[in-house]
């Protein structure tokens, strides 16, 4: 029987190939995510190798992806893998997960879907088992013959008291965790604080899970555009992390790799690693120290097109939710959002009471992105998340960033909801944010 083999891919995306198939996770492994504000730290793989090695393995296949987000399961690879993998091959999702289920079956791919906690079989010695993070994050446990692997991917489990009751659940399987793959990365946030937000989730999940070996992933992408490659500054690299305090009972246990390293399962140990570790870190910081050229931001849009898109923004989200939006402005529990525009030197006010007006560039502002960006976050269904994904703004004052959640709710709510037709979902995600705000503003006449 040949030892199962895992090997890292790029960013989030790993193989494991076993005798009786092989598990492809969140593939995205070439070209630019959250409207090309982000892209790859190394772009030396391509979809077309990774579908040519799935094709010639002659196996079962199946891909797990944590999230629908793009740099979990990437459009290229969707649209090339449709056209080109001639095998078997399953995409898997934790059930609850109906916004990656959509995705995947919009570009009619074939799904399984996993129950929460439950272990289910993929091949011979190859199990699965999905589980929802508080987060809102899918992670899972795979078992491989004798060797187990927790895939924590970008987000999940990223507090202490999630990652205790995680290992409480583990402990009760009598589990233990050969290898752990999680991230070191902070998102959107630039500065030291991002830095020991990052490595202090890594350092806690380490010393709750005790792996034998950790393979830091879904940490090497960066923001590109010229509108947010600000945020690139200060954030944590391989080098940090390993002279991070946090990590340093722990550092012994982590082992970087670089795309393409491959290791069997039977010998993955820190020390077996050395020096595949010693090359992917040297790799990893001349990609680190590269400053290619960042990318335009999206064309300059004018007043007109932003007036018209938040027109039809507005009235679509006010049908959908019976003018629930304006009643809550109304209320008080929305309020309009200024938006600084800087390429355009203007200030505009959305409101969902009166529109969409235009102030003076020198006027109070919540947030601030360039005309194109806002144009954007009100046409795309996704705008509003994949504005925040990529760090496409600022934040101009302390409450602009909840200003800015709170306003482009309905649209996330029609987004993740209403397009599924489901009454108690709204209504349990607008109880949230209405209790989330009442908390806020109880607590500020208490300070």
């Amino acid at each position: 029987m040949q030892t199962p083999t895992f090997t890292f891919l790029n960013h989030a995306s790993w193989l494991l190939h076993t005798d009786g198939a092989l598990l492809l996770v969140d593939p995205w492994l070439e070209g630019t995510v959250h409207n090309n504000a982000c892209r790859l730290l190394d772009d030396a793989t391509r979809n077309a190798h990774v579908i040519d090695e799935l094709n010639a393995s002659s196996l079962p296949v199946f891909i797990w992806c944590s999230s629908s987000r793009p740099e979990h399961l990437s459009h290229s690879f969707v649209q090339r893998f449709r056209a080109e993998f001639r095998g078997i091959a399953t995409f898997l999702c934790r059930e609850g997960d109906w916004r990656l289920a959509d995705e995947l079956r919009r570009h009619r791919l074939p799904i399984a879907t996993f129950r929460a906690g439950a272990p289910r079989a993929l091949a011979p010695g190859l199990r699965l088992t999905a589980h929802a993070s508080d987060e809102g994050e899918s992670y899972c446990l795979i078992a491989c013959g004798q060797h187990t692997l927790l895939h924590l991917g970008e987000r999940a489990l990223a507090t202490a008291a999630a990652c205790r009751r995680a290992a409480v659940q583990l402990r009760a399987g009598q589990v233990r965790i050969d290898l752990l793959l999680t991230s070191f990365a902070a998102h959107a946030t630039p500065g030291e604080a991002a830095t020991e937000r990052g490595v202090g989730r890594m350092a806690c999940q380490i010393d709750v899970f005790r792996p034998r070996l950790v393979v830091p992933v879904a940490s090497f992408a960066h923001f590109s555009r010229i509108d947010n490659t600000w945020r690139n500054h200060g954030r944590p690299t391989p080098l940090d992390v390993l002279d991070a305090p946090a990590l340093a009972a722990l550092r012994g246990v982590v082992r970087f790799m670089r795309p393409g390293a491959q290791v069997e399962l039977a010998s993955a140990t820190p020390a077996a690693l050395c020096a595949q570790h010693a090359e992917a870190l040297a790799y990893w910081m001349a990609r680190w120290r590269e400053q290619p050229a960042p990318l335009p931001r999206p064309t300059q849009a004018t007043l007109a097109e932003l007036k018209e898109a938040f027109g039809i923004y507005r009235d679509r989200v006010g049908v959908h939710l019976h003018g629930l939006p304006r009643m809550l402005e109304l209320l008080g529990i929305l309020c309009p959002l200024h938006i600084a525009l800087p390429d355009l030197h203007r200030t505009i006010v959305l409101s969902y009471r009166h529109g969409l007006r235009p102030l003076a560039s020198d006027a109070r502002a919540d947030i601030a992105m360039c005309s194109g960006t806002a144009l954007y976050l009100l046409r795309a269904g996704d705008g509003f998340d994949t504005t925040v994904a990529g760090g496409c703004f600022q934040g101009m004052r302390a409450q602009g960033m909840p200003m800015f959640r709170r306003f482009f709710l309905p649209q996330r709510v029609c987004q993740r909801v209403l397009e599924r037709q489901r009454p108690w979902n709204i209504g349990a995600a607008l109880l949230r944010a209405t209790l989330v705000w009442a908390w806020r503003a109880i607590r500020t006449q208490l300070s």
